[in-house]
């Protein structure tokens, strides 16, 4: 086992443990929050411009970062508040610890998702400007397995995207 799968396991256990605390819930909303989040505000902020302009009599072009911010922001707040009220009702009903036991599950498919990106990423720009030898890179398990991983999921579709064009 290399340093480099030492270092991932450690950004694996912290998603576990993450997802444990706030369960399966809590972690659902954020993700589904930051979703809708960008959906929203990428959708509806030119609603919203208009009504700042209105109100502040203004045509800086800030308005419309101003707006996209404001809706993303009022998303994430919304699915936290829903999630809460949720949780707490788990919580009566005592799936409390069913809840954390999942959400500590999904918090390691989220840190591993998360890592199959920045990995991604970092081979990439490994590739070009080589950072770190292969040689070193091909000693870790994890690393190797999450490559493997992205060449089925991420590079497939990457590629495939960039071929219809």
């Amino acid at each position: 086992m290399s340093y480099l799968d030492i270092f991932l396991i450690i950004i694996i256990g912290w998603g576990a443990y993450n997802g444990f605390l706030k369960g399966l819930i809590k972690e659902l909303a954020s993700i589904l929050g930051i979703i809708f989040g960008i959906y929203l505000a990428k959708n509806y902020y030119s609603f919203l411009d208009q009504k700042l302009y209105l109100l502040f009599e203004s045509e800086a072009n800030y308005l419309s970062l101003i707006s996209a911010v404001i809706i993303f922001l009022l998303t994430i707040m919304i699915f936290k508040i829903v999630a809460s009220f949720l949780t707490k009702f788990l919580k009566l009903i005592a799936l409390g610890l069913l809840n954390k036991i999942i959400g500590a599950i999904f918090g390691v498919l989220k840190s591993l998702l998360i890592l199959c990106v920045i990995i991604f990423v970092f081979s990439k720009i490994n590739n070009a400007v080589n950072i770190i030898e292969n040689d070193k890179l091909q000693e870790s398990l994890i690393y190797t397995e999450i490559e493997r991983i992205n060449k089925f999921v991420i590079e497939k579709n990457y590629t495939e995207k960039g071929s219809e064009e």
